[in-house]
């Protein structure tokens, strides 16, 4: 298991002359030479809150394109602002790694090397150096210089800062991550097991309560069989329901004392009433009134009488 967490790329700092790779795996340290970086004094405190200002930190500095912004505090209300193009990045990588070379994690040398306080020969040409907290490769000034930068990288632990690069092909998940998100599969591929299993015991249990009461009441046993009943009992208590509720808006209708219902007949469809009243203006109005509440088919008003035909 240990040798499963080991990572076996090679940290590999990319510059415009560096020597392209065919093959193995590495994790690509950025020269600023594929970057921009500013260290300003911002109103803000947060790194996020500064992020949302960064765009315009470099509005008229930038090459045209697509840029992201990453942010570093830097204290004192001052943060340090990087700015890159993530297509031309990974159009580089695909330049400098070609064949069976695969990039494992792409980061800036602004995070990997911020301890650096000495003068760092890159090639015959450029040197990296920290000018005031700021990682910049610049024409070589250490002719001198004992510290190269493939020396300095084989003493330092990688960051966690990488360049996320959603169009770079080759870009992949370290194995710590990967191992523990298979980890995490797993389980919930067991949890998903286990209830499966459950819903199967409970399945096996209602099936069985079932059969049982077909057993019990003579039931048809195919469920073809038993759906036909229980959309036939459906329909029948579908048509008592409404029935029942316009018996029930029947009975809410206002009568005086001397106002009563004479007939009433219903059935799925229909419901025939008729009312005795005192005198014709009241049959009229009463006729009214049961037209607001129901949807009349027929209707008919004496001087004494109220008859109407609803439907149910």
């Amino acid at each position: 298991m240990k040798n499963l967490f080991q990572n076996s790329a090679q940290l590999f700092f990319l510059h415009q002359h560096a020597v392209p790779q065919k093959e193995g795996t590495f994790d690509v340290v950025l020269s600023p030479q594929f970057y921009w970086v500013k260290k300003v004094s911002l109103p803000v405190k947060r790194a996020g809150e500064a992020k949302k200002l960064a765009e315009s930190v470099f509005e008229g500095s930038l090459p045209e394109g697509i840029y992201s912004y990453e942010v570093i505090p830097a204290g004192d209300g001052e943060f340090i602002l990087i700015a890159y193009n993530r297509d031309e990045i990974a159009q580089k990588l695909g330049t400098f790694f070609t064949d069976n070379a695969k990039v494992q994690s792409v980061r800036f040398a602004q995070y990997e090397c911020a301890g650096l306080d000495e003068c760092c020969s890159i090639d015959d040409e450029s040197s990296l150096v920290n000018l005031n907290g700021l990682l910049m490769q610049i024409p070589r000034n250490c002719t001198d210089s004992k510290l190269r930068i493939d020396d300095y990288l084989k003493g330092i632990k990688p960051t966690s800062h990488k360049v996320k690069l959603g169009s770079l092909d080759v870009e992949v998940m370290d194995r710590r991550t990967f191992v523990y998100l298979a980890a995490a599969v797993v389980l919930f591929m067991s949890a998903y097991v286990l209830e499966y299993v459950d819903y199967k015991k409970e399945a096996a249990k209602l099936e069985a309560a079932k059969s049982a009461l077909i057993r019990k009441y003579d039931l048809p046993p195919t469920t073809m069989q038993l759906n036909s009943i229980k959309n036939r009992l459906f329909k029948t208590f579908q048509k008592q329901k409404k029935i029942r509720e316009t018996l029930f808006a029947l009975s809410k209708i206002p009568l005086s004392k001397k106002e009563y219902i004479t007939q009433m007949d219903i059935d799925d469809k229909t419901a025939t009433v008729a009312f005795s009243v005192p005198d014709a203006s009241r049959a009229k109005a009463l006729r009214q009134e049961l037209a607001r509440k129901f949807k009349l088919l027929d209707s008919s008003v004496g001087d004494n009488s109220v008859k109407v035909k609803i439907a149910v």
